[in-house]
Formats: C-alpha cells, sequence, structure tokens
C-alpha cells in the first residue's frame, strides 16, 4: 500500500473561516493509507512547498493529496513540488474544498467540514490506484485546418499564416465572407462589411500559406492530435474558373431564376450565378439543384453561350486529402 501524504491548506480564510480544519486534520490522521497529514496557511508559498518536500522525504511518501483550491490555480505547482522531491507528479490527486465546498457551504460551517472531509476521502481512494506515467512526445505537423470562412475563420487563418504556418481552410459556401459580408453596415464605425472583409478575403486568397477550399466540406478526419488527416469533399461547380473569363453572358441567357440566398431571399438570382461582386474566389457557379441542364430536359443555354467553353455539365465531385 502507498505511504499518502495529506496536506490542508488554509487558504487565508477562504477554506478555514468554513471548513474546520484542525478538526479536519484530526479525523482523517487515522484514515487507511495516510502515513502523514498536516494543515498549513497557504501550502502554494515556498515556505509551504518546502514543508511538503520535507514531509515526502523524512515519511518517504508516496503520493500527496492536496487539500486546497482549484487544479486549475495550482495543480502545476504541486505538480512541481512533487518532481523536486522525487516523485512522479502524477502521483498527486487535488482534492477542491474552496470552490466546491467553503465557497458554496459558507452557511452551514458543520456540513462544510463534513462534506470537505468525503472530498478528501474520494482523492486518498483515488491515488492509491494512480499510476505513476511518463509523458511521451510525437512529431507535430504544423499545418492548422480552419472550418469555416467567415470573418472569424478569416482573421484566424491570416495570424496564423503570417505566422508562417500553413493553413487549410475549408468553406462549404462557394465564397468565403460568412454572414458579415451579407450586412450593409457593421457596429460601430458604420462602414460597409465589404469594406473590412474585401481587403482580408483577397489577402487570404493570395497568402502563401493558405489552401482555401470552397464548396467542400470535411469528410472524415482521422488520426491523432498534432498529426491529423482530413478527407475533404468538394462538390463540382461545374464552371472552370481556370478558363472562365468573367465576361457573364451566361448569366443573360439563364431562363432559371431561384430566391438568392446572399440576400435572404428578398432577391432573385439565376441558376448560374456569382455569388456577389466580391466573392472570393471570383467565379461563377451553376446551382445544381435549379439548373435546367441537369434536368432531363437540357437546356444548355449557357453552355451554348460561353465562348470560353468553360461550362461542363459532367464535372465530378473530387476527394482531397490533407
Amino acid at each position: 500500500m502507498k505511504n499518502i501524504g495529506v496536506f490542508i491548506c488554509h487558504c487565508g480564510v477562504n477554506i478555514a473561516s468554513v471548513v474546520d480544519v484542525e478538526k479536519l486534520t484530526r479525523q482523517l490522521e487515522n484514515y487507511p493509507g495516510v502515513k502523514h497529514i498536516e494543515n498549513y496557511m497557504f501550502f502554494c508559498s515556498d515556505p509551504g512547498q518546502n514543508t511538503i518536500k520535507k514531509a515526502v522525504h523524512e515519511k518517504k511518501l508516496d503520493g500527496i493529496v492536496m487539500a486546497a483550491c482549484s487544479p486549475v490555480l495550482h495543480e502545476s505547482t504541486f505538480q512541481t513540488v512533487m518532481e523536486e522531491a522525487g516523485l512522479n507528479k502524477y502521483q498527486l490527486e487535488i482534492a477542491n474544498i474552496r470552490e466546491q465546498c467553503s465557497w458554496v457551504h459558507s452557511d452551514n460551517k458543520v456540513m462544510a467540514t463534513r462534506k470537505a472531509g468525503l472530498i478528501i476521502q474520494t482523492a486518498i481512494e483515488k491515488l492509491k490506484l494512480n499510476e505513476s506515467l511518463t509523458p511521451t512526445s510525437a512529431p507535430l505537423n504544423k499545418r492548422v485546418m480552419i472550418i469555416g470562412g467567415g470573418i472569424a475563420g478569416i482573421q484566424t487563418a491570416l495570424d496564423i499564416a503570417d505566422g508562417g504556418v500553413d493553413v487549410v481552410m475549408i468553406e462549404k459556401k462557394p465564397s468565403i465572407g460568412g454572414h458579415m459580408i451579407q450586412l450593409s453596415e457593421t457596429f460601430p464605425t458604420l462602414d460597409c462589411s465589404q469594406c473590412i472583409m474585401t481587403p482580408k478575403m483577397v489577402q487570404l486568397s493570395k497568402h502563401p500559406h493558405i489552401t482555401l477550399y470552397v464548396n467542400s466540406e470535411v469528410e472524415a478526419v482521422e488520426g491523432f492530435i498534432g498529426n491529423f488527416k482530413a478527407t475533404i469533399k468538394r462538390k463540382p461547380q461545374l464552371v472552370n474558373p481556370d478558363i472562365c473569363n468573367m465576361c457573364g453572358d451566361c448569366v443573360d441567357v439563364c431562363p432559371v431564376l431561384v430566391p438568392d440566398e446572399q440576400d435572404e431571399g428578398l432577391n432573385w438570382r439565376r441558376a448560374i450565378y456569382m455569388p456577389f461582386p466580391q466573392a472570393i474566389p471570383a467565379t461563377f457557379i451553376i446551382d445544381e439543384e435549379h439548373c435546367l441542364g441537369l434536368a432531363p430536359i437540357a437546356c444548355g443555354k449557357c453552355r451554348e453561350k460561353c465562348e470560353a467553353e468553360a461550362i461542363n455539365y459532367d464535372a465530378c465531385e473530387e476527394i482531397w486529402d490533407e
């Protein structure tokens, strides 16, 4: 059985003014597995930490329970103490008797003391089963994937890429911009959203460390932290942006009108369209769901009109691994 040390912190008056730490110390000194127990005003202080290390050596402790504040604050502090005392830092358990006890039960000191004892006993029983762990390392793939090309995704991508890290951005719509690009004015300057967004969108599209996939979604993710692999599916846009000369003649001859989602259905667009004038990437796309050219009775007017021969109804979805 492990030799366990229990250290109950007063945390000034945060704990000791509610929990009877002296009574708790006496109650737990004969608890199975407890080799040493004591309380102190501030165990996170240098004298407090030295007290812990001294007890570890003198009592030959194998692990310790810190009855104190939240592990968010001082778990790393006491793990360092463990290592300096020659113990594995994973032989530490934090019994949170401040946030989870004294702070929420200040109106009933008797019950708060009883609850603190139960919290500490639970930590002791857990510590009895703890195994010493050894940190491992794994290779880190220094690439970042950002899903969603709204203002938050765009700014994040630019900040990361400007630091020299490669970024892959996935946007399910035909253009980046998100909801912000739909706004006419933005708070607090009342600038139009395009004035703010367009320079960032253009910068993103031309950034050497950013790869942009629009009309795309993540199909699957596998791997582990630092080395994920994602499968990306891109729907066909049926207009080849490398060939299209952006003349817009195809839009003029399209007979199909569709509510424009960019204007929340308050306006109309054609079945072949550009999402909005500042769209990135700047290219036309065919709405497969509404285009007559993909129906049993083909229309084909946009393809007939396209002198650049950029329209291909037979284009298929594409799959990439990143």
